[in-house]
């Protein structure tokens, strides 16, 4: 066995001078800079021949659909009342059965109000000042509580409504003429905020 091992020794320092010889010491060393003595000048361009920059193209996003502004209990009123000023719920003489332009109105009012379903509002019933105050306050309670009930018929939740009656205390025109009779009957939505009663 001891013949072997000395073949082999001899073998690996064989390789070795081999590879020294060839590799030059087995170190590698890179040839020192050089400094030019006077460098020539470099020639800059004129501005107007530089080519502008290639331009950064940036695809846009993918556009969505807009979203639809939020809407307010505040915005929701104003729209209410701009349709109630040239389209009033109408009802029979003297009573609290709603016609049908009024359920045409009220049709309209229920779609306002499906934009904000968290808005609260209070339906205040009103009359002109024609016969006893008891029966004016009795007939604007009557007509506001129908106008909440066909709104709920509608798909509007009921603790969003609330029904007061007002009889001829709150008039808005005046009374000489048959057109400003006209504008004290009239049902008024009101925002009704959180913890407040009407």
């Amino acid at each position: 066995m001891q013949g072997k091992d000395i073949f082999f020794a001899l073998l690996g320092i064989f390789i070795l001078s081999v590879t020294f010889f060839f590799c030059g010491g087995g170190v590698v060393t890179s040839p020192s800079p050089v400094a030019l003595k006077n460098p020539a000048p470099v020639a800059l361009k004129n501005p107007a021949e530089i080519p502008p920059p290639a331009p950064n193209i940036i695809e846009p996003p993918p556009s969505r659909p807009p979203v639809p502004p939020a809407s307010t209990p505040g915005v929701v009123k104003k729209k209410i009342a701009d349709l109630l000023i040239g389209n009033p719920i109408t009802f029979r003489i003297n009573s609290a059965i709603l016609l049908p332009e009024g359920k045409t109105v009220l049709n309209r009012v229920a779609t306002i109000l499906r934009e904000d379903p968290t808005a609260a509002f209070e339906v205040g019933g009103h009359t002109d000042n024609d016969g006893p105050e008891h029966a004016n306050g009795a007939l604007s309670e009557q007509r506001a509580k129908v106008v909440v009930e066909y709104l709920i018929s509608q798909g509007i939740a009921a603790e969003r409504l609330t029904p007061n009656g007002y009889g001829a205390s709150r008039p808005i025109a005046e009374r000489a003429t048959d057109e400003g009779l006209r504008h004290h009957q009239r049902i008024e939505f009101s925002v009704v905020t959180q913890g407040e009663q009407p």
